[in-house]
Parts: structure tokens; C-alpha cells; sequence
């Protein structure tokens, strides 16, 4: 397996958890995936909770802005506070 990168990279990561997952796991879990800084960092940054399923660590996880398919909910909120 090759480093895994961006929304897609944590998405096959997620596969392999057994939930529900604290997120300290879910980071030693990246690690151990190959997943590159920006998810651990992401991860690491997310809220330290249970999780109960992917979509909520989907949800948690606050990825780049920029990078294209990466917007969780909370991205787009920001974004949409920026327009107003």
C-alpha cells in the first residue's frame, strides 16, 4: 500500500476500523495505514471522542478547504460564513 492521501486516503483507512474508535486509535490506525501528515494531522486536530461509524469522523475531521471532494460539513460552514 502506497501513502495514503486526502478524503479518499482516510476513506480506505476507515474501511479497516473496527468501530466504535477513540481518536487516538484512529491516529495510531492512520499511521500504521501509511496515511501522510495531513490526515494525522487532521485527525489529530479533530474533537477527542468515541466515534460510531466512518461518517463520523468524516464529519469531525476538519480537512483543507482546498482540496477538491475533501469538504466535510463543517469545511462548508466555514466556507458559507466567509460568503456572509
Amino acid at each position: 500500500m502506497g501513502v495514503e492521501r486526502g478524503i479518499e486516503g482516510l476513506r480506505r483507512i476507515l474501511e479497516g476500523v473496527r468501530f466504535p474508535v477513540t481518536r487516538d486509535t484512529l491516529i495510531d490506525t492512520a499511521l500504521e495505514a501509511g496515511a501522510d501528515e495531513e490526515i494525522v494531522s487532521a485527525l489529530r486536530a479533530a474533537p477527542a471522542a468515541e466515534y460510531n461509524e466512518p461518517n463520523e469522523v468524516l464529519r469531525a475531521v476538519p480537512l483543507p478547504d482546498t482540496e477538491p471532494g475533501a469538504h466535510t460539513e463543517s469545511a462548508r460552514a466555514r466556507e458559507r460564513d466567509r460568503r456572509t
